[in-house]
């Protein structure tokens, strides 16, 4: 099941009128695809990223993270 905005319905029913196909085709046969080839993208593009920073952190000093700190300026305290 599907609900879709009424904005988007309308967009759609225009897009598959013209394509003579209706509105449920065109989101079997276009919508679905391309929403599935760029959620894999993604998905690729995030484990890549990953795969990076492991391989990164496993070549620093003996595996652990360090992370770089950096001294403001010291606050007066008034007792």
């Amino acid at each position: 099941m599907q609900v879709l905005d009424r904005g988007i319905f309308l967009r759609l029913k225009d897009l598959s009128r013209r394509r003579g196909v209706t509105v449920q085709e065109l989101i079997r046969v276009l919508v679905i695809p391309d929403w599935m080839r760029r959620f894999e993208e993604e998905s690729n593009r995030l484990e890549s990223l990953r795969r990076h920073r492991r391989a990164r952190v496993a070549r620093g000093t003996s595996g652990l993270a360090v992370a770089r700190v950096r001294a403001g300026p010291k606050r007066e305290t008034t007792a």
